[in-house]
């Protein structure tokens, strides 16, 4: 069963139903129901992007690789490439079909975005940059693609009950990278891989973490004014701490999750937790 869950994680399955909970938190909070295609769309599509990055990687990195998740993709490279071109021709040629217009445009913009980001961080390498590196685009791509489409359906770009959640969650994706990166600094540089934490030092990560981490409740008070039901506020904000409070316990206490990358099966499983509104 551990190996069986070590392989889950490895081919990026917790990540895929971590986007389809925290897409449901998004219809939920935004009261917008989506329609079938976008809950078939929304997690091949995180699936094709996690997999092609974790192919690329293994392709340059061949059986040097220093992580399991890459000596994995380099050892099956074929069988997963294959599933990878099957998961991207639905993706591209299939999907589309049932799309309305906005969501297809939507997805063309985040499938540019996309691959800006793969081929800036191809480019970049293993140079050290605290502009250009691999935790902002992924953050910022992971974020929008879960709320974007939503958003457009329910037509509302502007109002703070759109804006301060959102940027909520962008942050605390942005913060389980960082926690991430920060585990794995050193691999980071045995492999190549460009990271924030490799710019600014574990040390400064770890002020970086904190000083987010008070952002998100910060902008939970700045909600807290905006005329909307207290329920509805208080379920939002209860599963962004437990998020929040997982992920700092991640940081802060390396000894308790470092060992069988613990600090990752928790990190990608906390995405899991919006999940938590089709219960209640």
């Amino acid at each position: 069963m551990r190996q069986l869950l070590k392989v889950f994680r490895i081919l990026s399955i917790d990540v895929v139903l971590g986007a389809l909970a925290s897409g449901g938190l998004v219809v939920w909070w935004l009261e917008q129901p989506m329609p079938l295609v976008w809950w078939i769309a929304l997690p091949l599509s995180v699936w094709v992007i996690y997999t092609a990055d974790h192919l690329m990687d293994a392709y340059r990195l061949k059986d040097q690789a220093h992580t399991d998740r890459h000596l994995f993709h380099h050892r099956y490279f074929r069988l997963l490439f294959v599933a990878w071109l099957i998961g991207m021709s639905i993706c591209v040629f299939l999907i589309p079909v049932f799309l309305t217009s906005q969501i297809w445009l939507f997805g063309m913009g985040m499938g540019i975005l996309v691959i800006g980001h793969l081929s800036l961080v191809s480019i970049v390498g293993d140079r050290i940059s605290w502009f250009f590196h691999k935790e902002l685009g992924v953050g910022v791509i992971y974020a929008c693609g879960i709320w974007g489409a939503p958003a457009l359906f329910a037509r509302v770009f502007s109002t703070p009950d759109l804006w301060i959640p959102f940027v909520q969650f962008l942050i605390l994706a942005l913060i389980n990278l960082f926690v991430f990166s920060a585990y794995e600094a050193k691999t980071d540089e045995l492999d190549g891989h460009t990271s924030f934490v490799r710019a600014i030092g574990v040390r400064n990560t770890t002020y970086l973490v904190t000083s987010l981490a008070m952002v998100v409740l910060l902008l939970g008070v700045c909600l807290s004014f905006q005329p909307m039901e207290a329920k509805r506020f208080l379920v939002l904000q209860m599963i962004y701490l437990c998020m929040l409070t997982v992920l700092v316990m991640i940081h802060f206490f390396p000894q308790w999750f470092v060992g069988e990358e613990k600090y990752r099966a928790w990190g990608d499983a906390v995405f899991i937790f919006p999940g938590i509104v089709w219960i209640i």
